[in-house]
């Protein structure tokens, strides 16, 4: 029992000389500073030529791995198409959830109130080349330019 004490005792007095670590930030704090991104990807397979995918990450370059299956937790949409490169990323969202709401706007431009208007100008919204474009376009838009 007595060194049990002694070791508190020794704990507590180390604890006091180092310096204090700094408090963690609020969750909120570091999704306003945080990097938020998303990116268009284009199948390298021959079997899978002109297919794309739009997807939403904080962390790129694990992600283009995960799509490969280099590392776990991948998309199960781009299982099929492996391997992947990422050939646009959209970065500088002030959060998460407008990330992410560009990301389903350029999924779905048509459905999106925001983009719709200008996406009926597309004479068509697939292919790499209308996905880039239509990103731009988006970029454009009040929602986003900023």
């Amino acid at each position: 029992m007595a060194r049990k004490g002694q070791r508190r005792s020794r704990a507590t007095a180390m604890a006091s000389q180092e310096p204090s670590e700094p408090k963690a930030k609020d969750t909120d704090d570091e999704n306003a500073k945080g990097f938020f991104a998303c990116y268009l990807l284009t199948s390298l397979s021959p079997r899978h030529k002109g297919h794309t995918y739009i997807g939403f990450t904080i962390n790129p370059q694990r992600r283009i791995r995960q799509h490969n299956g280099e590392i776990m937790c991948g998309a199960w949409r781009t299982k099929r198409g492996r391997p992947w490169e990422m050939i646009l990323c959209i970065y500088g969202f002030p959060s998460n959830v407008t990330a992410l709401q560009f990301e389903w706007a350029w999924q779905h431009p048509v459905e999106s109130l925001a983009v719709r208007k200008a996406a009926s100008s597309f004479k068509s919204l697939s292919g790499i080349a209308n996905k880039i474009k239509l990103a731009y376009t988006m970029l454009t838009l009040p929602t986003w330019e900023k």
